[in-house]
């Protein structure tokens, strides 16, 4: 079974400022905003790591549990996902996105 990476759309324009980030999505005029810890695990939605691996680096950055990172990181790329902010790679088709 391949492994699921999420992966930001490369079209938004994304600005960062003090940690955190102010997402425009020209599609759909959508503007969202994006606390610190939210930015983080947005700018690792690169196609490359998989919610666990996303969930690591958060646990290991900020010295907490990743049986307490994960859920909540789960939760968040869902919500990024429902927003049509990310898509989902497989591992076999990097590069390529899943359907949102």
């Amino acid at each position: 079974m391949p492994l699921v990476k999420p992966m930001a759309r490369t079209d938004l324009v994304k600005v960062e400022l003090d940690g955190e980030a102010v997402i425009y999505d020209e599609d759909s005029t959508d503007l969202h905003h994006l606390n610190p810890t939210a930015t983080i695990v947005f700018g690792l939605c690169d196609g490359r790591f998989t919610m666990r691996e996303i969930s690591t680096e958060i646990a290991e950055a900020f010295d907490v549990p990743i049986e307490q990172v994960e859920p909540e990181v789960r939760t968040l790329v869902r919500r990024f996902r429902q927003a049509k902010l990310v898509a989902y790679v497989s591992d076999r088709t990097q590069g390529t996105p899943k359907a949102p």
